[in-house]
């Protein structure tokens, strides 16, 4: 994954601290999962793939499209998500998008402090 990552980032035209910023990630720990020195998280997976949209095949083989087309969309639950960040201003758009990285985050920490617990 870490090819399609690079690829990704460049064909974004971002560098690693503006790829990490759109996240919610710090650069230096994005730098480690691109390099391969940290493994990619499947919450991780998700956001990517929901924040640039991308095709998660390709991000998780490198075969396929890069991009999921804009009328793609797996479940009627993410079709309506699609269709009310369309009609969103910028700058909902862009409060929309912190939100959401805002909640992914949340979780994540809920299930790293669950799966210490469980150990």
């Amino acid at each position: 994954m870490n090819k399609q990552l690079k690829d990704l980032r460049k064909a974004l035209k971002l560098n690693q601290s503006d790829f990490a910023d759109r996240l919610g990630m710090k650069q230096g720990g994005y730098s480690h999962i691109e390099i391969g020195q940290n493994t990619l998280t499947e919450q991780n997976i998700r956001l990517i793939c929901l924040t640039f949209g991308v095709n998660e095949s390709w991000l998780r083989t490198g075969e396929g499209d890069m991009f999921i087309s804009k009328e793609l969309a797996d479940t009627p639950e993410e079709k309506e998500l699609l269709g009310i960040f369309r009609r969103l201003s910028d700058e909902m758009k862009d409060f929309f998008l912190d939100m959401g990285r805002k909640l992914v985050k949340t979780g994540t920490a809920a299930n790293r402090e669950q799966a210490a617990r469980n150990k």
